[in-house]
């Protein structure tokens, strides 16, 4: 019942100067919005990245073909096409030696140019196993993906993206198209679900920046019909390449097994390429990496939110100290009718906690209005979560709690007759 009456004498105080309470709030209101702002901003981006890191396969070590720096190829000087990268033999040598992981899966990519008609594109062609499309989670939206049995016979089949076809001018049935790339003509079994996969994310997987240019064929169709060399065009020049495997993708058995495999693959493939014409691509630690820049940069968010809120509890405490200058006889007279001091500290703490919750959740309401509009005009993901808008009320209340202490405490200590006799 009393903290009823502090709550209603607080308010009726409050009401009393209400232009000057609601512009006291102001300051708790932009920090608060800046903190539930921020917040939202920073979880979305953090479900984001985990998402993404997600679809590469949390268990997978992805190791790539690079080209190595200029001079560190030996056959570079001895012949116009370029040899470097993973070879059969570490394909084989990473299933023999290496525990704890659950497949290997080679991967063959080739640049070509497919065309339906007048229209052409460039594109990649994958050579996969069926397993591929599993381990690095990509779903088919329509159709089948590669099968076992496309393997074995090396069937002229593949999967692909469904912006392809209509970059090709095909807006039929795309299931049983034939995609005619260079002299060799597939036919489409699958259509992959669209994604958007960015950065890193992307290269890691497909090698390439683009990703709705990839035709996923049968590994053992790409090797017998086209072979380990290729030729592509870049900036208008030719590029002639030997490339045994561009890509092995390790699934370790578990998450647990994760690091020691990537460690001993390292060890293995650095004894065999003293040129460093591979890279290893462990999303397991991207996930750790980005955890951390992510906790960096939501404390950064969180600071400069701070400043708002720290201004803001300044302006409460000396709205709250004029107000004690303010109502000095009134707080004679209820110390001189038998009003304790903890009864006078309360009050006052209690009408700073009301201004800061009042301003609170004003800035609750603003900061989910900017998290809004912050997500329709960027590209940003947000995510406001009832457990944001608690956090930030907490917060609210303990700067009204801390604004208050001082003048709550000078109010209290005022001495009575001294205070009766002030003007």
């Amino acid at each position: 019942m009393r903290l009823l009456e502090f709550a209603a004498l607080a308010l009726r105080n409050l009401r009393g100067y209400a232009l000057r309470s609601f512009l006291t709030t102001l300051g708790v209101v932009f920090g608060i919005a800046s903190v539930v702002t921020m917040m939202a901003l920073g979880r979305g981006a953090e479900a984001e990245i985990l998402r993404q890191i997600d679809k590469m396969g949390i268990t997978n070590v992805i190791v790539n073909s690079v080209k190595p720096p200029e001079g560190n190829s030996a056959n570079s000087t001895r012949t116009w096409v370029s040899s470097y990268g993973l070879k059969f033999t570490d394909f084989e040598q990473i299933k023999a030696t290496i525990p704890g992981i659950r497949r290997v899966l080679p991967v063959h990519n080739y640049t070509e140019r497919a065309w339906e008609g007048a229209l052409k594109e460039d594109v990649l062609v994958q050579g996969v196993t069926p397993e591929y499309f599993e381990a690095t989670k990509l779903r088919i939206a329509q159709g089948r993906p590669l099968a076992v049995g496309d393997e074995l016979d090396r069937q002229t089949v593949c999967v692909v993206h469904l912006q392809l076809l209509r970059a090709l001018g095909h807006y039929g049935d795309p299931i049983g198209f034939r995609l005619r790339v260079g002299d060799q003509i597939y036919e489409v079994v699958g259509i992959i679900e669209d994604e958007e996969f960015q950065g890193l994310m992307r290269k890691a997987l497909a090698g390439t920046e683009r990703r709705d240019n990839t035709v996923y064929a049968p590994y053992s169709t790409v090797l017998t019909r086209v072979g380990t060399r290729s030729v592509s065009r870049k900036s208008g020049q030719f590029e002639a390449t030997d490339i045994e495997l561009n890509q092995i993708v390790v699934e370790a058995e578990s998450q647990q097994t994760v690091l020691p495999v990537a460690h001993m693959l390292r060890t293995l493939l650095d004894h065999y390429h003293e040129n460093s014409d591979y890279e290893l691509v462990v999303p397991l630690e991207l996930l750790e990496q980005r955890r951390q820049y992510q906790r960096v940069f939501n404390i950064a968010l969180l600071l400069i939110a701070g400043i708002s809120l720290l201004v803001g509890g300044i302006g409460i405490a000396n709205i709250m100290l004029a107000t004690v200058t303010e109502r000095t006889r009134e707080i004679g007279v209820r110390r001189a009718i038998g009003a304790k001091r903890v009864h006078v500290m309360s009050q006052f703490l209690t009408e700073t906690v009301m201004l800061a919750a009042a301003g609170g959740i004003l800035g609750v309401a603003t900061g989910y209005v900017g998290t809004v509009l912050t997500e329709s005009w960027t590209s940003w993901e947000a995510e406001f979560t009832p457990g944001v808008a608690l956090w930030a009320l907490l917060v609210a209340c303990g700067v009204g709690i801390l604004s208050g202490l001082f003048p709550a405490w000078r109010a209290s200590n005022l001495d009575p007759i001294q205070a009766l006799r002030y003007e």
